[in-house]
């Protein structure tokens, strides 16, 4: 069968707790938790011990393959299609240089292997610190490396968890990020037991700074709205838009362990940042594959999103062994009664799930795991996800197209046309590439981190990055190589040399131009380590630098001045007075008297995709509005003539979307 065109969009009814139908996903359902304590870290930091190292521990569930429907879905395009060579590899494995490539500004070792295997380290930066996250502890660090606290999830969530009568239950799976609408810290673990009792653990910082107080709650893993489901959470995924949280995971039976559905839980930021003593929340679960009723979907990813595009986007992977789809969900209304989750399936190039990998000197047998005991590389789920400029971002592991190797995967989706505008798979012969993440910049700069092992090489960290000017991702780069070989098998039925699930990249929110990456490496001493490093990739068109007369809007992408113009002929620049990441003011004769207002927003996301731009003022003096696009050099005069009342200015075709 040829890969599929645009598939029908899924539409909720008004909500209803158990609404769904062939192909639709249930809900929305509304439920609510009480907060049972604030934490300040210097506070949590006394309780912490040594012995609540999570050492000895039940490993994670792996996400069970789900089987093929009856009716197949063979695919006629071939496999690595969208292959692209890492040049710095040759052909005969041996290393190469990354020409011209960006050095590597600051890095450092973060956690070490604590007991937990595997760590899934994941990362995120504000304006002065980091925090890494790996499965059962997460570290507060400065941008230079120094840690200045680090705790077990078990005792920074203990309070929550005691409140709910489960402080014996297991934490693990790390999500953080920095909220840059609102400049505050999201941490999210999940806690189950996998008998009877299933909880999603959240923590909201009340400013940037993450050494001081946090609020955290206990919401019920186990429940559809406030209604038992006799499942549990797993493998949760963090997204967030300008008014909502959205937290997806996984649902395992509590009878078989079996996988059950995918569900999707949206918070309303409001009073969660508000410290209120209650979180609320809507769920929709049991997501199925548009096309195919039936078909469950897993590991569902929200983004990260960046700019106002009036919806929250989530992306899936294809449930069928050749993947030549992924679906596209579009949450709209959240928080309202009309809350409704919409997916589409989008065409991409056919892929495999990826085989494990190997590593330099093999991966010998041990007991559990016969020889080659490969490292897992996953089941290609989709484990990273930005929203920015019209565009979904996702990445995650696929196979190569003889399904020797594993490659990391990157693909653009037009969430307006519902079509791929990018995707490649990265790697080379004898090397496995694996669990990438990514960060996409304001000017449509990507950095991916990504795992490597080669036959001449230990598991290890590298990254790449693509410019806009060249839409070809650039030979890679070592951030951390491996010093020795890893053979740790953990799992559930299957034993297997489990390496992880997935690396983390964040935008420095200090510095625009800049990502923060984290990956894990095997050591010596220890079975794994993390290392965290700065990278910089520079702009194509350079991003907009701001002054006393240039507002910076959208991320920095557009630029936008004023000049006035006085009945003798006199010219001036106006004073550029920054209100929000959209929206600016400008002054002509006194810092005082405000004399326009302008918004440009993020229109890419809609059925006619333009960025757009609003404006209005009491002022007749005459002027000339510059709109400037950064990134493509597109722009946008608006005159006012001299003794004329600025009307209101309401442009939704202002620049065109890249």
């Amino acid at each position: 069968m040829a890969p599929l065109l645009l598939a029908s969009v899924l539409l909720l009814s008004p909500p209803a707790d158990d609404a769904g139908g062939r192909g639709l996903p249930k809900g929305p359902a509304r439920g609510s938790s009480a907060r049972s304590a604030a934490i300040l870290p210097a506070d949590a930091a006394r309780r912490a011990s040594a012995a609540e190292r999570a050492a000895g521990l039940p490993p994670e569930l792996e996400i069970p393959s789900l089987p093929d429907p009856v009716d197949g879905r063979a695919s006629s395009a071939l496999c690595g299609a969208n292959e692209r060579n890492d040049a710095a590899r040759s052909s005969s494995g041996a290393r190469g240089a990354a020409p011209g490539a960006e050095p590597l500004l600051a890095g450092f070792r973060a956690l070490g292997d604590d007991g937990v295997t595997p760590p899934d380290p994941i990362v995120a930066a504000g304006p002065g610190h980091v925090i890494v996250a790996v499965n059962s502890s997460f570290g507060i660090f400065t941008k230079t490396g120094a840690l200045l606290y680090q705790f077990t999830a078990g005792s920074w969530f203990q309070a929550q968890l005691s409140a709910v009568g489960g402080t014996t239950l297991f934490v693990y799976d790390p999500q953080v990020a920095y909220d840059h609408f609102r400049d505050r810290w999201i941490l999210v673990y999940v806690a189950n037991d996998a008998r009877s009792r299933s909880w999603i653990l959240l923590s909201v910082s009340n400013s940037s700074d993450p050494t001081a107080g946090w609020h955290s709650w206990a919401l019920p893993g186990d429940a559809n709205g406030t209604n038992p489901a006799a499942n549990f959470s797993d493998r949760p995924s963090l997204g967030f838009d300008e008014a909502s949280l959205i937290i997806a995971t996984n649902q395992f039976r509590y009878a078989d362990t079996g996988f059950a559905y995918a569900k999707v839980r949206v918070l309303d930021k409001d009073p969660l940042y508000a410290g209120a003593a209650t979180a609320t929340w809507s769920d929709f679960w049991d997501l199925e594959d548009p096309l195919f009723p039936g078909a469950k979907v897993s590991g569902v990813r929200p983004a990260l999103t960046f700019g106002h595009p009036g919806a929250e986007y989530l992306v899936s992977n294809s449930p069928f062994t050749t993947r030549d789809h992924v679906t596209l969900w579009t949450l709209s209304g959240a928080g309202t009664p009309g809350a409704a989750l919409a997916g589409a399936d989008v065409p991409i190039a056919p892929t495999l799930a990826p085989p494990g990998a190997d590593q330099k000197g093999g991966s010998p047998g041990v007991s559990g795991c016969p020889t080659p005991c490969l490292l897992n590389t996953g089941s290609g789920t989709i484990a990273s996800a930005v929203f920015r400029h019209g565009s979904l971002w996702f990445a995650h592991t696929v196979a190569d197209g003889d399904g020797m190797h594993s490659r990391a995967r990157y693909a653009r989706l037009d969430v307006a046309t519902k079509t791929a505008r990018e995707d490649e798979s990265f790697g080379a012969d004898g090397c496995w590439y694996f669990y990438p993440a990514l960060a996409v910049d304001a000017g449509d700069d990507l950095t991916m981190v990504f795992g490597r092992s080669c036959t001449d090489a230990y598991p290890g960290v590298a990254v790449t990055f693509r410019s806009i000017a060249d839409p070809a991702l650039e030979a890679s780069i070592p951030v951390k190589d491996g010093a020795g070989s890893y053979v740790v098998p953990t799992g559930n039925d299957e034993l297997v040399n489990r390496w992880g699930d997935f690396f983390g990249a964040a935008l420095d929110p200090a510095d625009p131009g800049r990502a923060w990456i984290v990956g894990q490496y095997a050591g010596v001493d220890e079975n794994w380590l993390t290392w965290a490093a700065e990278t910089s990739a520079p702009l194509a068109a350079g991003p907009c630098a701001p002054d006393a007369a240039v507002l910076c809007l959208g991320d920095g992408r557009f630029r936008v001045t004023v000049t006035w113009r006085r009945p003798d002929g006199s010219t001036g620049a106006a004073g550029a007075v920054p209100i929000t990441d959209d929206t600016g003011a400008f002054w002509f004769f006194d810092e005082q008297n405000v004399e326009l207002v302008v918004k440009v927003l993020d229109g890419c996301g809609l059925p006619a995709p333009h960025f757009w731009t609003f404006a209005g003022g009491l002022t007749n003096v005459g002027f000339d509005l510059l709109v400037e696009d950064a990134v493509t050099g597109a722009s946008r005069t608006y005159p006012n003539p001299a003794g004329t009342a600025f009307p209101p200015l309401q442009d939704t075709r202002a620049l065109p979307c890249p």
